[in-house]
């Protein structure tokens, strides 16, 4: 039975919390928020992740339709059209001093590359997982190294 893809969903929301994790931690002890602005900062952090998740896909897509893509201006697209104002947004929201928007600032900066590089790296799991049979060719490869002849071979 070929796979089906269907828990990329599930793989995509299980890199979410992984790559968010560490971050939401650092920013707890950065910036010393009480409860409520600590939730605040949190959706803030999953608005990043999912505009780098978006900009992640612009970029496989310009890949797989131009001969050789600008990534950099696709990058700088997706962040003209929906990060920069998630940047100025949280500084405002969560009533920050400049010291501390600029420490929240690069964490959301690294949660959007870290969707950027979950999007990438996801979607190149999902098109090896569709286009082949990759327990099929770990075996095969794992024979060659080994020096034997590929199953099925003569």
């Amino acid at each position: 039975m070929p796979p089906s893809g269907k828990d990329f969903g599930g793989d995509l929301l299980a890199a979410k919390e992984r790559d968010l994790g560490p971050l939401l931690a650092d920013c707890g002890r950065l910036l010393d928020l009480d409860r409520e602005r600590t939730e605040v900062a949190g959706d803030f952090f999953s608005l990043a992740w999912f505009s780098g998740l978006r900009a992640g896909r612009d970029r496989m897509q310009a890949r797989a339709t131009e001969d050789e893509p600008d990534l950099a201006t696709v990058s700088i697209e997706r962040f003209e059209t929906d990060f920069r104002e998630l940047l100025e947004q949280s500084a405002e929201v969560l009533e920050l001093d400049l010291p501390e928007a600029i420490a929240l600032w690069g964490l959301l900066h690294q949660a959007w590359m870290k969707g950027i590089r979950t999007c990438e790296a996801e979607l190149y799991g999902l098109y090896l997982e569709l286009s082949g049979d990759v327990a099929e060719e770990a075996l095969r490869w794992l024979e060659n190294r080994r020096g034997e002849p590929p199953a099925g071979s003569s």
